[in-house]
């Protein structure tokens, strides 16, 4: 099954959508994902950059503070103090005013040697602490406890949170005396690391974050309050990069979330497909009403072409409104519907003339006139010197003639039809006694017509040309039956049967071109009155009828003909 086409309308909108709408969109769509992976490369090696600046920041801290952690054993006095208290058990008041004020000024001078130191505590081998700077509050045995398994060497602490919310990193290292080689306590050093705090990373300081990560890949420090393992982190939605740090063994990861990165790209992209979208139901809104303006004269005169054709062209003319293309095809539309119904009159007039003229000299061949006045002469004549018998049969002949006679009506009933017939067959038995005649029909098609003189030559061909070769004695049967079908479109069912000579298969072929006018001319073979029959079928019921010839030699031959019911007499009679 066809599918309806869209109207032309529609398809002009779908033309614009395809070629000039969802191209732009898409168009947009591909330079701003291009712009995006180019950004997204920029700002990878920005943040790798940045990630590994900011990790050998770090180290250089850690460095520095280690330097500073070191330098209390290289001076030999605040050693000598120390190493005079390693038994001291009466904490601060075993030492003098002096020895504190030494040890005070030494711990405030580590303090202030650099802006990032927050904090300096100091503990001694009889357990006496020394703190300088910030508070912060630390588990003294944790710290001490490692700090002596290292003999001498520092350890990086995790960041501590000092009284002030300083995020502080400690270095810690056990001082041995250099003269004495005694030790003398533990030394803890806290500071800050501020490569956060640089002017050039204020867009990652506002959005990223910096990620300390231990040898066991577990957060030591974190710039955001989110805190959770690496793995956990969705890196789709996140650029990272990564800086292991070969002094201590942690790993620096910085991070920025990729909406941070394409805020103002996204913006940008948010307001171009708003401003496609807003252009696009412009454009929309155009294209349908200029494609309206345009395609409504057109379908305007689809409809009159259809209307046209369903009532066979009888429209009036289309009014003429514009004088552009589609005026100039109404124009055109016009002369054709004029030119059409000149035409089809010319056609009907020229159709029936024909139609009726091939009638009237087909029905001429077998219907001269002269020959019933004729045959009333003779009839006259007979009656009168007292021949009976040929008054009786030229009265017949003469009825059968008058029959024929070209004034009558075309159409006649079937029972006019058989009655016709069995005055032809008594004409017949007057020269024929031996033959026999059958004539079966349906009481329901008495009343239902059809077209003159179809029976009377059928049986004469089956007389003439099937018994007589074989004799003088046959039977024809004559059968009218109605089809069972009720839907049948050839309702009339006509059988002429004889039981003559028949004929081959080859002959038979051969009749049958000759009827449809493909084969050979045989007039002289099959006469002229199984052909008459067949034209005239042919052209009352306009090629709408079946007919059938089956015949077999020695046993008679056999034609069938199924004729539709004539429409304009649909309500005369019935199948009841």
């Amino acid at each position: 099954m066809l599918r309806k086409p869209l109207p032309f309308q529609y398809r002009l909108i779908y033309v614009v959508i395809l070629t000039v709408l969802l191209p732009s969109v898409l168009l947009n769509w591909l330079t701003f994902a291009k712009i995006k992976n180019h950004m997204l490369d920029d700002a990878t090696a920005w943040l790798t950059s940045m990630t590994k600046n900011s990790g050998q920041t770090m180290e250089s801290y850690i460095k520095l503070v280690n330097g500073v952690s070191k330098n209390p054993e290289f001076d030999y006095t605040l050693m000598d103090i120390f190493d005079r208290h390693r038994t001291n058990t009466e904490g601060r008041f075993g030492y003098s005013y002096d020895e504190l004020s030494k040890i005070n000024n030494w711990l405030t001078m580590l303090n202030q040697m650099d802006t990032n130191i927050v904090a300096v505590n100091f503990l001694d081998e009889s357990g006496t602490q020394f703190h300088v700077g910030d508070s912060v509050a630390v588990d003294d045995k944790d710290w001490l406890k490692k700090t002596e398994s290292l003999n001498g060497a520092s350890a990086v602490w995790s960041p501590v949170t000092t009284e002030d919310g300083t995020v502080a990193f400690s270095v810690s290292r056990k001082l041995i005396s250099p003269v004495t080689f005694h030790r003398i306590g533990a030394i803890q050093i806290f500071f800050r690391l501020d490569f956060l705090t640089q002017k050039e990373n204020e867009l990652f300081l506002k959005e990223g974050n910096f990620v300390i990560l231990d040898k066991e890949n577990k957060i030591v420090f974190e710039k955001s309050e989110d805190h959770g393992r690496l793995d956990d982190w969705n890196t789709s939605r996140q650029v990272k990069a990564a800086f292991v740090s070969t002094l201590t063994g942690w790993t620096l990861v910085g991070a920025v979330p990729k909406n941070v990165l394409f805020q103002k790209i996204d913006l940008i992209q948010k307001w171009v497909f708003i401003a496609n979208g807003v252009f696009i139901f412009i454009t929309m809104g155009v294209v349908f009403l200029i494609s309206f303006q345009l395609t409504n004269p057109l379908r305007k005169l689809s409809k009159l072409m259809l209307n046209a054709v369903k009532r066979n062209f009888d429209i009036e003319a289309i009014p003429i409104k514009r004088y552009d293309e589609i005026g100039n095809i109404s124009i055109s539309f016009n002369r054709m519907i004029g030119k059409i119904h000149n035409l089809i009159r010319e056609v009907t007039e020229t159709e029936q003339m024909r139609k009726q003229s091939e009638i009237t000299a087909l029905q001429a061949q077998i219907n001269p006139h002269f020959l019933y006045n004729t045959l009333g002469t003779i009839a006259m004549q007979a009656e009168i010197d007292g021949y009976y018998k040929v008054s009786d049969m030229a009265s017949k002949l003469g009825r059968f003639l008058r029959y024929t006679i070209g004034n009558q009506q075309d159409w006649v009933e079937i029972a006019q039809e058989c009655e016709h017939l069995g005055i032809y067959f008594r004409v017949m038995q007057f020269r024929y006694p031996l033959i026999e005649f059958e004539l079966e029909i349906d009481e329901r098609l008495k009343d239902w017509q059809v077209t003159r003189l179809i029976l009377q030559p059928l049986v004469e061909n089956a007389i003439l040309h099937g018994i007589v070769p074989n004799g003088t004695e046959g039977k024809v049967k004559v059968a009218i039956q109605l089809s069972p079908e009720p839907i049948d479109e050839f309702p009339i069912h006509i059988r002429v049967e004889d039981t003559g000579v028949g004929m081959g298969q080859e002959t038979v072929d051969e009749l049958i071109g000759y009827l449809k006018g493909t084969g050979m001319d045989r007039e002289r073979t099959y006469g002229i009155g199984l052909k008459n029959v067949y034209e005239r079928v042919s052209l009352s019921y306009e090629d709408k009828f079946i007919f059938g010839l089956h015949s077999e030699e020695g046993k008679g031959t056999q034609i069938r003909i199924a004729l539709a019911r004539r429409q304009t007499y649909e309500n005369h009679g019935g199948r009841g």
